[in-house]
């Protein structure tokens, strides 16, 4: 993403929503260890600047508070050494649960140590952090099964033929690795004669604007796929100056997905002109990333197995892992007041 988020999947306008947030202004107060049995809870998000993140922590709050804690939330603006200093000011602070979306799987492992040394426990929220037996848990959208979703999708929309494009976002970030393979592995076992270009765009618009106008230009492209709706305006506009903008389910409709549900993915759903977004149950995240968190600070164990929301726990990469599955939103389901972006207009 442009700006300080490039290395993570989002997009849309600021939201009014973040007045409901309490904002850490600097250090201070008792430590973790402090406040009784209270569950306070610090939220280290990746940041607050779109309607993804926004609504993410406001559900995050909302959550937190119904399990009889406090929220403190901080942004780290897209910076792993800002997100850093911010556990650990959340700690001081006297937060005992923290949750933490990280900017970065490899430099948030450090503070999440530091933060357990301290007593508090560390849920790991819809990014990745590299293994560490500090991470009591991380809750996160299959981004593997979001991919194979938006493969299912364009491959039956292109009838199993022809050249499909696959902006992988940023190669560097687990998230967007888990939705470049999920679409291609599908590809590869469902649909062997479509041919897939894959292109990295690095969470920037700019760049994926230049990817599209170049693939565009030198191949006949069949059907798109982009692991955010950063590509989105890129993508419409390639199709738009091909005369090959064409609502869904009219002759000529080139089938197109894309990966979180965002309020602009579902309008462009309504319109036609996307087939299918592939949303992240943001409710699902921060109600699941809650009650581990107040299990771990309970003491309570978290093990591999069934849960009682109807998911199922996983050891995946060294650390526990509970997926949630993302869903698909066509014309048929646009207007499902529970999807997140709906809750936002």
């Amino acid at each position: 993403m442009q700006r300080s988020l490039q290395h993570r999947a989002r997009w849309a306008a600021i939201p009014a929503v973040l007045t409901a947030l309490t904002l850490v202004a600097g250090c201070g107060g008792a430590g973790a260890g402090s406040g009784g049995d209270a569950l306070r809870i610090g939220f280290s998000a990746f940041g607050l600047d779109t309607a993804f993140l926004s609504t993410l922590s406001t559900k995050i709050d909302q959550a937190g508070k119904a399990a009889g804690g406090t929220v403190t939330v901080t942004a780290s603006d897209g910076d792993p050494a800002k997100q850093a200093n911010d556990v650990n000011t959340l700690v001081s602070s006297g937060a005992n649960g923290i949750l933490i979306d990280p900017v970065n799987a490899d430099a948030i492992v450090p503070a999440i140590n530091r933060a357990t040394q301290s007593g508090a426990k560390v849920v790991v929220i819809d990014g990745t952090a590299s293994a560490s037996p500090n991470i009591a848990i991380q809750v996160a959208t299959d981004n593997y099964g979001a991919g194979a979703r938006a493969c299912k999708v364009i491959g039956d929309g292109v009838k199993g033929q022809g050249t499909v494009l696959n902006l992988q976002g940023g190669l560097d970030n687990q998230a967007a690795q888990n939705r470049s393979n999920g679409f291609t592995d599908c590809m590869k076992q469902s649909y062997p004669s479509i041919q897939v270009i894959s292109r990295s765009y690095n969470w920037d618009a700019a760049q994926c604007s230049q990817i599209v106008k170049t693939q565009f230009s030198t191949d006949k492209i069949d059907g798109v796929f982009a692991a955010s709706a950063q590509c989105l305006g890129p993508v419409q506009s390639a199709l738009q100056g091909q005369g090959r903008l064409i609502p869904a389910g009219q002759p000529g409709h080139v089938p197109f997905a894309v990966i979180d549900g965002t309020p602009e993915e579902l309008k462009a759903v309504r319109d036609g002109t996307l087939t299918a977004s592939i949303v992240q149950p943001l409710g699902d995240l921060a109600n699941y990333g809650v009650y581990w968190l107040q299990r771990a600070v309970k003491g309570q164990p978290i093990a591999a197995g069934p849960t009682d929301h109807g998911t199922v726990v996983r050891e995946i990469g060294g650390t526990l892992r509970d997926l949630v599955d993302p869903i698909v939103v066509t014309k048929d389901n646009v207007d499902d007041p529970k999807l997140w972006a709906n809750e936002t207009k």
